[in-house]
């Protein structure tokens, strides 16, 4: 029984590891589709459209949101177009501006503004080292938005990195307004309730054009568009469902420390982007922050 349980947990870190680099990858994936002449709304429609059908399939698997409520269902709603539509159009949007591995860095804040927002509405409890925690990641982030490109500081350069913190605060939030529906109905129908939902208001941020960028798609970029809307989003979603039972949440919250540094240096070897000292600089304040404030939780 020890054995198979020491099998299970090393089975879940080798898992979590997977994910995290998955994850990394995402932001220089979502970098070359865009120079390749998607649309920010595009690749988030396809990555969605490709889930969609694993996303229904875990929703009839766990047996649905059976006695939600009306203010319930709504309230799944809301966080389910925060998470997907606001989220990913945000993000794919300010990749336009900046770098991939100054994207990963901004929404590396993302767990800290759901603390600050927990503790602003009275879910978690203050304390001057989480202030602390929370003081030092932004103040990574403004590091690494206003000298992490190493270009002039302007309303030019800024643009993308607060598009990205867009994406990070409607994550931030998602995770507030579904924390008291998943102790309810559990991980694994709230989250592909809210996917299935939150996908909708992509469609119509289609257009005609659309089916002409996706005629003019390459290969690689085809294989890339699989690999966030099948590997990024439904493998990796349900890779990380699974760990968790087998982990605890401080252990499972820690691997996502690793995702900024391993998108900065993916981007740096993939598309060749610049890293600059105050790139590094900012996201190490970035995780030493969100750490710090997240260890006292």
């Amino acid at each position: 029984m020890v054995e198979r349980r020491r099998l299970s947990h090393a089975r879940a870190h080798v898992t979590l590891a997977s994910v995290v680099v998955v994850w990394a990858g995402a932001f220089a994936a979502i970098k070359h589709l865009l120079s390749a002449g998607l649309t920010g709304p595009e690749i988030a429609a396809a990555r969605f459209l490709l889930a969609a059908p694993g996303f229904a399939v875990a929703f009839w698997w766990s047996r649905g949101l059976p006695g939600a409520g009306r203010a319930e269902l709504i309230r799944i709603a809301v966080a389910g177009v925060l998470v997907v539509a606001v989220y990913h159009v945000a993000l794919n949007q300010g990749e336009r501006y900046t770098t991939a591995g100054t994207a990963a860095i901004v929404i590396g804040t993302a767990p800290a503004i759901a603390l600050g927002l927990a503790i602003a509405i009275g879910l978690e409890r203050f304390s001057a080292w989480r202030a602390a925690g929370l003081a030092v990641a932004f103040g990574g982030v403004v590091v690494a938005v206003t000298l992490g490109s190493g270009e002039q500081v302007s309303a030019q350069a800024v643009r993308g990195p607060l598009l990205v913190l867009v994406s990070a605060c409607s994550f931030a939030l998602y995770n507030v307004l579904v924390k008291p529906m998943m102790q309810r109905f559990g991980p694994v129908p709230v989250s592909s309730a809210a996917n299935l939902i939150g996908l909708l208001p992509l469609l119509p941020l289609l257009s005609a054009s659309s089916i002409g960028h996706a005629r003019a798609l390459g290969t690689l970029d085809w294989a890339l568009v699989l690999y966030l809307g099948l590997v990024c989003t439904l493998f990796a979603y349900i890779a990380w469902t699974v760990a968790l039972r087998h982990l605890d949440a401080s252990r499972t919250v820690a691997y996502l420390y690793g995702v900024p540094p391993l998108a900065v240096l993916i981007g740096a070897l993939t598309l060749s982007e610049p890293v600059t000292v105050w790139l590094v600089l900012g996201g190490m304040l970035v995780i030493g922050g969100v750490a710090a404030a997240q260890v006292r939780a």
